[in-house]
């Protein structure tokens, strides 16, 4: 499968690794926040600094400049390794692309409050998405405890996907 995972961070990274190890066709695109540390993580030979592991060369890393064509490729999977903070401007910057057939798969925990309730990130996203115009999604989210360094590292760890349709998560 084809994966482009948004975020050049920790756990962004840390999951390219598992995913390159069963034979994935692995892309890493950082934000526009990003740029200047994938130049960083270039010119140190792929040393990743908060995971202190070495990204190896088969793991595709791009600037954010390449985000919109690695998007309009074919894409089977993108996985969100952003902050939460981020949620609303990865939802703006994915819906010019989305279409339904590509599942999404969100690394990053926490909740938000809309409408003066608690929600998940899954489905700020998905409203996002819809105030877009998109009316399917196929948004699934991780669940740990799973750490980037033990990820990285291939240390065993369990999570957990989640999704309303379980054929989803079954796939990805």
């Amino acid at each position: 499968s084809k994966i482009v995972i948004i975020g050049a961070g920790a756990m962004g990274s840390a999951f390219a690794l598992p995913c390159l190890d069963n034979n994935h066709d692995i892309n890493i695109v950082g934000t526009h926040l990003e740029n200047e540390f994938i130049d960083q993580l270039k010119k140190n030979n792929n040393l990743h600094p908060g995971l202190k592991t070495k990204i190896p060369q088969e793991i595709k890393i791009f600037k954010f400049e390449k985000f919109d064509e690695l998007l309009k490729s074919n894409v089977d999977l993108i996985v969100l390794g952003i902050s939460s903070k981020g949620i609303e401007w990865v939802g703006e910057e994915i819906s010019k692309f989305y279409n339904d057939k590509i599942d999404i798969l969100l690394l990053t925990k926490g909740l938000t409050i809309i409408d003066n309730k608690f929600e998940t990130l899954a489905e700020k996203l998905k409203k996002i998405l819809m105030s877009k115009g998109i009316k399917k999604s196929k948004i699934s989210a991780v669940g740990g405890p799973c750490l980037a360094n033990g990820l990285a590292n291939r240390i065993n760890s369990s999570v957990v996907l989640a999704n309303e349709n379980l054929d989803i998560v079954k796939h990805i």
